[in-house]
Parts: structure tokens; C-alpha cells; sequence
């Protein structure tokens, strides 16, 4: 009893991703799912017709991106719940039924592709979302909204099967269109949505992959929520509940006694903030993915970690013998700055398989300026091989440390949400999911640095 009621309290702190081209059935499955499980829907792509809508009836250009983003971060978007359902409200009127116009379906895209227009949705979707108990649905909500949801799914279905049921669902809201015309847009939305430069369509790294064109949507629901279920009760296993031991969290009585040390000191003299504890609170280990700005970001990082990890240092760094041989105490592994071999590869394997956690660097150098700049491949192929999920980490001010110390800036750490794969997951195509999982995880971290920032 313990247990269930434990997979239940999991299964209500639950994001539950619906990605897909148009027609694909999100929808209907996403809101079908959320009832079943008694979570709440969100209909992504509802907020992005909603301000298209709002463009129209401005009469402003949709490719202007600069009048298109002032529109989206003028409006006031609402969910209601009204009998049960979600109704989306766009500046107090309820725009169910206009947003699901022919003129509005094609424009959305265009509309959609602007990155003033995806930032201010993303902002406000994850407000949404901040205390999980979600059901998301859209192009990109597993790849950039939620890429730590807990699980991501990805429907595609022929060309035919998807524009009959745009079709059928245009008819219940009273708006007849040919099939032909539905096709020929769908083709046109795929286009634009796959090939557009900031958040395109693309299917997630962990997601699982349903094709819709055959089943029912009775089946296809019944097959996600087996899924989600089934992962709620491995994280339920995994997560420690408030006041509740975490045997990862073990540390050795040095290794303690200079965490305890470290923390307290760059809290004392440097003002230390850490934000996100919460998120690793599982008995599992972790690969920490942070951004790289001194050489002070390894203590400062891993005294904010609140357990034991090995970190990545460059191989030059080990020349110094004492130095070295003090580094190596607290689990340095040498590395060269441009490329993990493969025999270092083999070491961090061993020890992820062994339940060690790692902190790796993945820019590999540091940056000069700030940003965040492209992250090494082996990222993602480190996760996928040894199915252990990855934490990204935002740190900021070790690059400014006088001014910390002055009080002028804060020295922060900013733990996000783990990147998970769900369990017992294959990928079809192993490189492309290494490339798309290292790319979610610097997305991820580039919305660190935008909340550090705000």
C-alpha cells in the first residue's frame, strides 16, 4: 500500500511529453491521457494559434519577427478549467473555436518560428508546468519546453491517416475544408516545422516512437499510459523523500570534512548560492554536465553536489606531481582539452557502471566570453551507453571571483532537472540520439543561465 500510494505521489509530479507532426493524433491522445491519469492537459500548439490569432486581428505582418514577438509578449494567455477541460483565454475571451480557423492554421507556422515568439511560450509553458502533473503536447515539447520530462513520446502517422482526422476534427468545431487542402497544409506546416533554425521539429533524444496510423485511439492511449505508469513506479523506487537517506550521498570522511570546508568557505567570502538541490534528491548516480567560465568551477560545482563525483581535468594540469596527486585524491580524471580518448571513454564508463557520478565540462574549454558555447558529441554517447541520465549545471561568477568577494556579483550554482531516458529504451539511430540528447542538454543549460541572468 505504501508503495502504490508512493507511485501515485510520482505519478502527480509527472511530465509526460506528446511531440509530432500535425495530425498525428496529440491531441486527442494528450488530453485522453491526462484524464486517465488524472493530470493536467497542456496544449502547446493551442498557445501558438492563439497568438497567431492575435496577429491577425492586428493586422501585423507575420515574417515582421520584431512586431510578431511584442504581440506575443503583450497578450494575456489563460487556461480555465470549464467542466473539466482546459479552455485556452486569450486576453479574457475564450478563443477554443477561432484559433482552429483555416487562416489561423496557415499562418501558425511562420508565426511560430520567430525566437521571440518560441522564448516568451517556453516561459510561460514552463510556468504552467512548475509543479509537474502535466500531459504536454506539441513540436518541440520533449526536445526544448520539457527536456527533463520523465517521459517523452513521439506520434507519427502516414500522410492520409492524419489529414482525415484534421479533417474529423475541424468537422466537430463546424468548419468543413476539403482533405485535399488539409493535405496540402499539413505538407507545407512539416516543411516549415522541420526546417526552421530555432526549435524544429525534430524527434527527442529517450523518445518512444508510436505510429498512430493504424491504431485506435483507445490503443494508442492505452499503450502510453503503460508506459508512464511503468516509469512512475521506477522513479518512485529511485526518489528520496524529505528526511530520507540517500545512500549516493555517501561520502568519505575526507572528502566530507573538505566539502563541508569548501561550501562554507565560498558561502562565508563569496556570497555562494545554490539552487536546485531538489532535483537530484534519487538514488541513482549522475553525469553533471556544467558550462566552463575559471578554473575554480570544479570545487565550486562539486561542493554544491552534496555527494562525491569524479570531474574531468585537462591533461597539463597533472605535470605539477603535488598538485596532481591532490587532484587525483578528489577523483580527477586527465583528459585532453579537444577529445576524450577512448581509453578515458572506457575509465568513466566503468565508473558510471560501478555508481559513481561524473562532472563533465562538455564545451571543453573555457569561455571567454560568457556563452555558452557547442558541446563535445561524447556527451550524449556517455548517457546512452550507460543509460545514466544527465544533470546540467549552470554556474556563474567563478570567472569574477573578486567581485563575489566584493559583493558586486553573486557566485551561483543552478542544478537543473535530470535529462532522463526512459527505462528499458533502444534507439533506432544511436549517433543522431547522442547528437539530439547533447543538444537538449545545451538547451537546458542556456535556460539556466536565462533564469541566473533574469
Amino acid at each position: 500500500m505504501e508503495q502504490q500510494t508512493r507511485i501515485e505521489a510520482e505519478l502527480r509530479r509527472m511530465i509526460v511529453t506528446i511531440d509530432g507532426p500535425a495530425g498525428s493524433g496529440k491531441s486527442t491522445t494528450a488530453s485522453r491521457l491526462a484524464l486517465r491519469l488524472g493530470l493536467r492537459y497542456l496544449d502547446t500548439g493551442a498557445m501558438y494559434r492563439a497568438v497567431t490569432h492575435a496577429v491577425l486581428q492586428r493586422g501585423i505582418d507575420p515574417e515582421d519577427p520584431d512586431a510578431v514577438s511584442a504581440v506575443a509578449r503583450s497578450i494575456r494567455l489563460e487556461l480555465r478549467s470549464i467542466d473539466g477541460n482546459l479552455v485556452l483565454f486569450l486576453d479574457g475571451k475564450n478563443v477554443e473555436q477561432a484559433i482552429r480557423e483555416p487562416a489561423v492554421s496557415k499562418t501558425v507556422s511562420p508565426v511560430s518560428r520567430h525566437p521571440g515568439v518560441r522564448a516568451e511560450m517556453v516561459r510561460l509553458q514552463r510556468a504552467i508546468a512548475s509543479r509537474g502533473g502535466i500531459v504536454a503536447e506539441g513540436r518541440d515539447t520533449g526536445s526544448v519546453v520539457f527536456p527533463y520530462a520523465h517521459v517523452k513520446i513521439f506520434l507519427v502517422a502516414d500522410l492520409g491517416a492524419r489529414a482525415e482526422r484534421r479533417r474529423m476534427q475541424l468537422r466537430e468545431m463546424g468548419i468543413d475544408q476539403r482533405i485535399d487542402e488539409i493535405a496540402e497544409n499539413i505538407t507545407t506546416r512539416d516543411a516549415i516545422d522541420s526546417g526552421r533554425q530555432h526549435s524544429p521539429l525534430v524527434k527527442p533524444a529517450g523518445a518512444v516512437t508510436v505510429d498512430t496510423s493504424l491504431l485506435t485511439i483507445e490503443q494508442q492511449v492505452s499503450e502510453i499510459e503503460r508506459l508512464v505508469r511503468r516509469e512512475a513506479a521506477r522513479l518512485a523506487r529511485l526518489s528520496v523523500p524529505s528526511g530520507g537517506r540517500n545512500s549516493f550521498e555517501k561520502m568519505r570522511g575526507y572528502y566530507r570534512i573538505s566539502h563541508l570546508l569548501v561550501r562554507g568557505f565560498f558561502r562565508l567570502f563569496f556570497g555562494l548560492e545554490i539552487y536546485g538541490t531538489a532535483n537530484i534528491r534519487y538514488r541513482e548516480n549522475f553525469i553533471f554536465a556544467s558550462n566552463h567560465r575559471s578554473y575554480f568551477d570544479p570545487p565550486v560545482v562539486g561542493c554544491a553536489l552534496r555527494r562525491e563525483v569524479s570531474f574531468v581535468a585537462k591533461k597539463e594540469l597533472f605535470k605539477n606531481k603535488l598538485f596532481g596527486w591532490l587532484i587525483r585524491r578528489y577523483h580527477a580524471i586527465p583528459v585532453d582539452r579537444n577529445e576524450i580518448d577512448r581509453g578515458t571513454m572506457k575509465l568513466i564508463l566503468g565508473k558510471l557502471s560501478g555508481g559513481e557520478s561524473i562532472l563533465l565540462f562538455p564545451e571543453g574549454t573555457r569561455s571567454r566570453d560568457g556563452a555558452i558555447g557547442p558541446f563535445k558529441a561524447g556527451l550524449g554517447f556517455l548517457s546512452m551507453q550507460s543509460g545514466v541520465c544527465i544533470v546540467p549545471v549552470f554556474v556563474t561568477g567563478t570567472d569574477a571571483m573578486r567581485d563575489c568577494f566584493m559583493r558586486r556579483r553573486r557566485l551561483q550554482v543552478r542544478i537543473g532537472a535530470p535529462i532522463r531516458i526512459i527505462g528499458g529504451y533502444q534507439p533506432d539511430d544511436r549517433k543522431k540520439e547522442y547528437e539530439a540528447l547533447t543538444s537538449m542538454v545545451r538547451s537546458e543549460m542556456k535556460m539556466l543561465k536565462y533564469e541566473a541572468e533574469a
